[in-house]
């Protein structure tokens, strides 16, 4: 017969109450996120096909999509829903909802103004007031999005007792203005943790826009228009003819993919400069047809439900454009910058930002920093402390709970292990930016190679209208998790190393041999975005690509053999999202081959080069390529060009003719704009106009 001694025992029960507490916690769903796929179209457009934005336009008197005054109450019913139900993005429906209210008040019935009133003063405006949900608070975007909200809405019913939070509005005021003024300051001095993506700006340009349109402390909405411009001035650094596809620290499938399909700010590039730049290229006679329509589809497109917050406020007249960046934007000049924008784990702490502060909380979530050693634990405090651990994106916290994993210290353990969820970290980017008349190179400099990533564009050939180049270390298996986030199109499995000089890139990948804490699978692949058919003409050599298109030439030299995969409509899906929504029989959607892979082995190592027509025939470029010497040595390459001898280790070496490339970058370093980053001025000269920028200020000194 076998005794069991205590300790045994003990080990034993605490196993099983572990067991049991896990299995509770598993049985608590979080609140959830989304609605379901078919609820989520009855918020999105009426039975009619009609969506939010038309209704703005049509109550404002600029819309020919007519509304009968149930029609519009229906309309605004549906949104008031979506934020009484507190599902996640509801804060982006906020800001068309407040707007209606302050601009088509006289075309909205009583019940509808009630209504909208009663919407605001029931809504939770961030993570420290009553109630469960999933709304995502945190993001920079979100960050400015809620506390302009509560901001506009303590100002506009200041008076009022809010019922979520029992607070006056004049409270709310107060406390909105806070985190207001924190995100002005941080991305002053630090730029944007979501830097340069086209779409996560379309959704800060909105209650920025809203903002300037409505407070009344007028001191308070000129530092936010300080902060447009600064936003106006990195689009205008990375962009070329008015399309916009840099690298980025967040982008989705599409919004790498091409300007046409996933540049969600474009409406608001061309209500400042992009109608100019596409009447000047449209008069080219010798722009190819097919540009011409991609250019000429464009300039149709019209802004959402978010966007159009912001050109209102263009057509409108209460925001322009400073001269200075407008010259930046426009210009046929080659030129080069380097940037750096946002905060690192390490910035963080040497910043002191991280705390339980609202200004200091902002500062470490907004870069997307949750289980790096340096703010796991303060990332711990605050969620339990807000009781924010069912909230669906952030609920696997809740696990730590438990008992029996209590006895293990998250700091050590993040320490130690490196695991998959540092990734999420958005990190500071050091940005190479080279621009031409025709085309724009851009790479994210030393982006942590080797962490998991998660929605970071290390690198980006901005080609036309409906190309762009583009390479990735898939996340997962490399068979599957086409639309994930991360995945096999959006972010990395492991970033590389990547560097840039003028018109070439080098990125060196090390694939992985075993998974880390968090992933499910790892993938023995790396792969090109180059679909043959959206290309004029597609040279491919058992180690090189050459292609061509609208007199722009790339490049891209391995160092192992290059395979197309078969035409794979799956993964297509993953790229562009729902093709219900976009069209197969888009000029920007590939219908032939379009993923070229690498396949195996250690290291995985591109050289791409750029060029076009202005400086050479198609001919002669492959011809010098084929010529330039290229070595491959595991995870070092050497390349001698035009343009200098490059080198790049997936270790952290890049030197330019033998001399280290230093990094980090100052903020800006161009020959237009040169400041150091936590600098109290940003000053602009575009040769033909200058631009001082400063908070704290009336308004920029031009």
């Amino acid at each position: 017969m076998k005794i069991f001694k205590p300790a045994g025992l003990a080990l034993g029960a605490a196993l099983l109450g572990t067991g049991a507490e896990i299995a509770v916690l598993m049985a608590k769903k979080p609140p959830k996120d989304l609605p379901d796929d078919e609820d989520l179209e009855l918020y999105t457009a009426d039975a009619d096909g009609r969506r939010f934005e038309d209704l703005y336009r049509f109550l404002s008197g600029g819309g020919d999509v007519p509304f009968t005054e149930e029609q519009a109450f229906s309309m605004l019913s549906a949104q008031a829903d979506y934020l009484d139900r507190r599902y996640d993005c509801a804060d982006f429906r906020a800001q068309l909802l407040f707007k209606i209210y302050k601009d088509c008040a006289g075309a909205l019935s009583p019940r509808a103004k009630a209504l909208i009133r009663d919407t605001f003063l029931g809504f939770k405006y961030f993570m420290d007031e009553p109630g469960h949900d999933s709304m995502c608070y945190w993001s920079e975007n979100h960050q400015i999005l809620f506390a302009v909200s509560e901001y506009l809405a303590g100002q506009e019913w200041e008076d009022e007792v809010f019922s979520n939070s029992g607070m006056t509005g004049r409270q709310h005021r107060k406390k909105a203005e806070g985190r207001v003024r924190a995100w002005i300051k941080q991305r002053f001095r630090y730029g944007f943790s979501e830097y340069l993506s086209n779409n996560y700006l379309a959704e800060d340009l909105a209650p920025m826009a809203n903002f300037i349109a409505y407070v009344n402390d007028r001191a308070l909405a000129e530092d936010m228009r300080t902060v447009m411009h600064l936003l106006w001035l990195d689009v205008a650094l990375t962009a070329v003819n008015g399309r916009f596809v840099p690298a980025s620290s967040r982008m989705y499938g599409n919004n790498k993919a091409g300007n046409a399909c996933g540049n969600s700010i474009q409406p608001a590039i061309d209500a400042l400069w992009g109608k100019e730049a596409a009447a000047r290229q449209l008069a080219d006679p010798n722009l190819p047809e097919s540009e011409r329509a991609a250019i000429k589809a464009r300039l149709e497109k019209k802004p959402g439900s978010i966007l159009i917050c912001f050109t209102d406020l263009v057509e409108k007249g209460l925001y322009s454009l400073p001269d200075a960046i407008r010259d930046i934007a426009l210009t046929n000049e080659t030129f080069g910058v380097k940037m750096s924008s946002g905060l690192s784990p390490d910035d963080l702490v040497s910043e002191g930002l991280v705390g339980q502060e609202p200004h200091r909380i902002m500062a470490q979530l907004g870069a997307e920093a949750f289980t790096n050693p340096q703010v796991i634990g303060n990332t711990i405090r605050y969620l339990k402390t807000n009781g924010m651990l069912r909230n669906a994106f952030v609920h696997y916290f809740r696990f730590l709970d438990v008992s029996f994993l209590r006895l293990i210290d998250p700091v050590k353990f993040a320490k130690r292990h490196e695991m998959m969820t540092h990734g999420i970290a958005l990190g500071r980017g050091d940005v190479i930016t080279f621009r031409t008349a025709k085309y724009a190179l851009s790479t994210a400099v030393k982006n942590d190679p080797g962490r998991c990533g998660s929605q970071e564009h290390v690198w980006s050939a901005n080609v036309c209208e409906n190309v762009a180049l583009f390479t990735t270390h898939p996340a997962g298996n490399g068979k599957s998790r086409f639309g994930a986030s991360p995945g096999y199109w959006i972010g990395n499995g492991r970033r590389p190393m990547s560097a840039q000089h003028e018109n070439v890139n080098v990125t060196v990948y090390r694939l992985p041999d075993k998974k880390r804490f968090g992933e499910a699978a790892v993938a023995n692949m790396t792969h090109l975005y180059l679909p043959r058919d959206l290309w004029d003409e597609v040279i491919l050599e058992e180690r090189a690509v050459f292609a061509r298109k609208n007199g722009v030439f790339a490049a891209v030299l391995a160092n192992g053999p290059l395979a197309y995969k078969p035409y794979d409509q799956t993964s297509l899906k993953g790229l562009f999202g729902n093709l219900k929504k976009v069209s197969p029989d888009a000029p920007y959607v590939p219908k032939s081959e379009f993923d070229l892979c690498r396949e195996g082995g250690e290291y995985h190592a591109y050289i791409t080069e750029l060029s076009d027509e202005d400086s050479e025939d198609f001919g002669s470029f492959v011809a010098r390529i084929r010529k330039n010497r290229a070595v491959f040595e595991q995870g070092d390459v050497r390349y001698e060009t035009r343009c200098g001898t490059i080198a790049v280790s997936y270790g952290g070496k890049f030197t330019v003719d033998g001399a280290p490339v230093p990094t980090p970058f100052a903020r800006y370093d161009c020959r237009f704009c040169r400041a150091g980053r936590g600098a109290d001025e940003i000053a602009v000269d575009s040769g033909s106009h200058t631009l001082s920028l400063r908070l704290g200020e009336p308004g920029p000194r031009t």
